[in-house]
């Protein structure tokens, strides 16, 4: 058996990050261990989207999690990277910070290392900012290239300008920068994209680690167990072309994602007693948190007839509206996104309008569907289920309506498609809804009162010695925010917890 001094178990955005920068030291022995293939297989040419979204579909570097509506038991896919960079191989490269709000509400939970104040410093070393490197909230000299593809002064597209207008003439701001501590109104969205290439942890943080000799590099391999001694992690038992293997360490630290770091505790008796018990799995630590207080965005789209051909030339957003459902909410709970057109047969053009509700009052959980590792674990979504959440998006799309439906936008907008004339529209968003597909919490990070509290805010396993957790499942509350640099930012504290530890 190999032994190492800390053993990454998922080359997610979180695990990348977290490897690299705790391999920076010669000393220090890291195994990476990733389920999906390394190097990516993906073009990282993101020019031709559609080409990109084919392959991913196509192709094993996505899990789809089947999750369904308690409405109507209607169906839909949460999706999640099994490929070396995770998430960040196949999302559509938003750089988007936490905000303000979301930090304080963490630290407000007993997380108290985790304020804005504390975490700004670790946001700025991740990232090379392109358009703000002298802002005291910008980097300049981190691993992760970030750009904003348009500006306010710059050209735009006649639709483009309409909808930036009416949202101006509705009373929102201009937001040069969605990553101040309290974004509100146009906001310009960064992207880590850099030369029209995509800038995954993989790009911006294990390729310049990858000659490290302490750094070792397992792909293909994925994480079925850990090694247990009581209540003390030894290591993992991983699976590599068909044989199962066991790697030793010091620290064990758990990076596979919100669906398969809890599936690893569950599958290891690390849980809630009464779940491992249904899948006849001996219990080593209760943990009733493990699997518990899952939390996604909320996705509906509302599509109208296009009155005009136009074409247009953007591969992703390049802004969102950030706006509050109601004006007593902490920060924006929404963004509204302009969608490129799409072509339909027997309708001339269709312009879709997306609502992203960026938050959840009440909490979905994650369950097994076997003790076997290679079955996909169920989620149990529970998004707009509560009836704050309903009526935040009601406002929302009554909001998208007054916008493409008046002022300059109405233009290019035409009659509204779905939802059709007469729907119940609370009905229809329960029965349509998407995900964002930013799962997070199902291993929350909380004080030892709080008995659902899987990690301290240090992200140690509670009541484990030597196992630690890094990535999206920590998260207390989803962030108002796409999650991706949350999550490297999470890897990058891992890393910095760790060699505290050593």
């Amino acid at each position: 058996m190999d032994s190492y001094d800390v053993i990454i178990a998922g080359g997610g955005s979180a695990g990348c990050a977290a490897a690299a920068r705790l391999s920076e030291d010669a000393r220090r022995r890291v195994l990476l261990l990733e389920a999906g293939p390394d190097p990516q297989p993906i073009p990282d040419i993101v020019s031709d989207a559609a080409k990109q979204v084919r392959l991913l579909l196509e192709a094993p570097y996505l899990a789809m999690y089947p999750t369904e509506r308690n409405l109507d038991g209607s169906i839909f896919y949460n999706l999640a990277g099994r490929i070396m960079g995770g998430g960040s191989s196949v999302n559509v490269m938003s750089a988007l910070r936490p905000t303000r709000f979301d930090l304080e509400t963490w630290a407000s939970l007993g997380n108290p290392d985790w304020s804005y104040e504390n975490v700004l410093p670790v946001l700025k070393r991740i990232e090379s900012d392109q358009d703000y490197p002298d802002s005291p909230l910008h980097g300049r000299n981190g691993p992760l290239y970030v750009k904003r593809p348009i500006t306010f002064d710059a050209p735009l597209s006649p639709p483009v300008k309409a909808f930036i207008d009416g949202a101006v003439g509705m009373g929102l701001p201009l937001c040069p920068d969605i990553n101040v501590a309290d974004p509100l109104g146009v906001c310009l969205a960064p992207y880590n994209i850099k030369n029209g290439k995509r800038q995954s942890t993989t790009v911006a943080y294990l390729d310049p680690a990858r000659s490290r000799p302490n750094l070792t590099i397992v792909s293909e391999a994925l994480v079925v167990g850990l090694k247990l001694n009581g209540a003390k992690a030894e290591g993992v038992l991983y699976e590599k072309d068909g044989k199962t293997a066991t790697a030793l360490a010091h620290h064990v630290a758990l990076s596979a994602g919100v669906y398969h770091t809890p599936q690893i505790l569950m599958l290891s008796g690390i849980g809630p007693a009464a779940e491992l018990k249904r899948h006849a799995i001996r219990v080593v630590h209760a943990l009733d948190g493990v699997g518990e207080n899952y939390q996604d965005h909320a996705v509906v789209y509302m599509t109208y007839e296009g009155k005009k051909t136009f074409q247009e030339d953007w591969v992703v957003p390049r802004f969102r509206l950030v706006i509050k459902s109601d004006p007593s909410v902490g920060c924006g709970n929404f963004h509204i996104v302009m969608r490129p057109p799409t072509e339909v047969q027997g309708i001339k053009r269709m312009l879709p309008v997306s609502a992203h509700l960026l938050e959840q009052r009440n909490r979905g959980r994650l369950r097994l569907a076997s003790s076997g590792p290679r079955e996909l674990p169920l989620v149990d979504a529970r998004m707009l289920e509560d009836p704050g959440d309903v009526q935040a998006m009601l406002a929302a799309m009554k909001f998208i309506s007054e916008l493409v439906q008046s002022g300059p936008a109405q233009e290019f907008y035409g009659p509204l498609l779905q939802p059709a004339a007469g729907d119940d529209w609370a009905k229809f968003a329960r029965a349509t809804y998407d995900s964002y597909h930013h799962g997070v919490g199902t291993c929350m990070m909380g004080p030892a009162s709080n008995n659902m509290a899987v990690v301290d805010q240090s992200l140690r396993v509670r009541g484990m010695e030597n196992l630690w957790i890094g990535d999206a499942s920590i998260m207390p509350t989803v962030t108002h925010a796409n999650t991706n640099l949350t999550a490297i930012m999470i890897g990058e504290r891992l890393a910095d917890f760790i060699e505290g530890a050593a």
